[in-house]
Parts: structure tokens; sequence; C-alpha cells
């Protein structure tokens, strides 16, 4: 014969009491559990693994931009200076990476 354990007090006590030896409760009123009765787990959540960023988006964008303005400042006074330098810095942080997190976020769109 199968033994029932009290919610009320843990108490052990036989299958087929209806209240327990000791303290007394209704054992009726509590729930059997069941065998599977529990039903499937909640499903796990998967997050994608994060995409390392390419590092060399930034090199490639100073780049380019270095090499415009260093043709603008050879272009229009012959020699190089450095006057030009801060303006294709100041673009890198201002237009190159909010283009390439746009570039980004459109081609992990598609994937």
């Amino acid at each position: 014969m199968r033994t029932m354990y009290c919610s009320a007090c843990g108490a052990k006590n036989e299958d087929d009491a209806t209240f327990c030896d000791g303290c007394g409760a209704d054992l009726r009123a509590a729930p059997r559990p069941t065998a599977g009765s529990s039903g499937p787990g909640p499903l796990p959540v998967f997050y994608p693994p994060a995409r390392a960023r390419a590092w060399w988006y930034p090199i490639g964008v100073w780049l380019i931009l270095s090499s415009f303005f260093l043709f603008v400042d050879l272009a229009t006074t012959g020699g190089i200076t450095w006057a030009y330098w801060p303006i294709g810095i100041i673009g890198i942080f201002m237009v190159g990476f909010p283009l390439l997190n746009l570039l980004e976020a459109r081609i992990a769109g598609r994937r």
C-alpha cells in the first residue's frame, strides 16, 4: 500500500486515509499528485549568440575620410597641412559610425 503525506503538517498517512493521523486535516481536499500531470515545462528561451562587431569598419571609414581630406588639402594648397584632420576625425564620429550602425542593422535584418 502506498503512503501519502499531509499538506498541512507533512505527516505520513496511508493512501486511503481521509484525515491526517498527525493533525486531523482533511486529506480528501488536498489534490493527490499524479504521475506526469504537471505537463511539459515552459519552453527554454533561445537567444542567438551576439555577433562580434567588425573591428575594421571604423578603420575603413577613417581611411576613406582621411584620404578624402588629404586629397582636398593637396588639391587646394599643393602641400600637406594638418588643418583638415580634425574635421575628418569629427566626421568619423558624426557620420561614419551612425552610417555603419545603420548598415550593420540592415545586414543583420536580412539574415
